[in-house]
């Protein structure tokens, strides 16, 4: 089990390595994530050590940011959007409660320092968002110049 583990995260690590590296072609993104979530994992089951799984991360990503593999990572949502249903009143308290307690939890947790992978997570969720965000931008530019034509 350990021995597979251990094989598990050094296959996509290096995996995500050829293609920050430009060796073989494939999802950055997504392979980058896989292989952080790998060695997350093993170092969790204590099957490498935390400094050792850090490490790796950080030579990782060092090779991503240095082919900006995760400049245009695009997210998965969905493109359609989704149908609003009506939810009784105890239904909405519970979820603005827990939007409220989700709230708190990120204010506590943005005080801790992050580890490497956290930090990995968070530059492809930013990376993403602002791709979404200059999407929406270059659209509402073409449709204001179509509307104005």
């Amino acid at each position: 089990m350990n021995r597979r583990t251990q094989s598990e995260a050094k296959t996509l690590v290096q995996q995500a390595s050829e293609i920050a590296l430009g060796r073989s072609t494939g999802d950055g993104p997504i392979a980058v994530a896989a292989a952080i979530s790998a060695l997350d994992k093993a170092a969790e089951k204590g099957i490498i050590h935390p400094n050792n799984a850090a490490r790796r991360k950080s030579r990782l990503m060092t090779k991503v940011n240095a082919a900006h593999l995760l400049d245009g990572a695009e997210t998965d949502a969905p493109a359609t959007a989704k149908k609003r249903t009506t939810a009784s009143k105890t239904a909405q308290r519970k979820k603005v409660t827990a939007a409220k307690a989700s709230k708190a939890a990120a204010g506590k947790a943005t005080d801790r320092p992050r580890t490497a992978a956290g930090k990995a997570k968070v530059a492809v969720t930013r990376a993403s968002r602002e791709s979404a965000a200059a999407r929406r931008r270059a659209k509402s530019t073409n449709e204001g110049d179509s509307s104005e034509s």
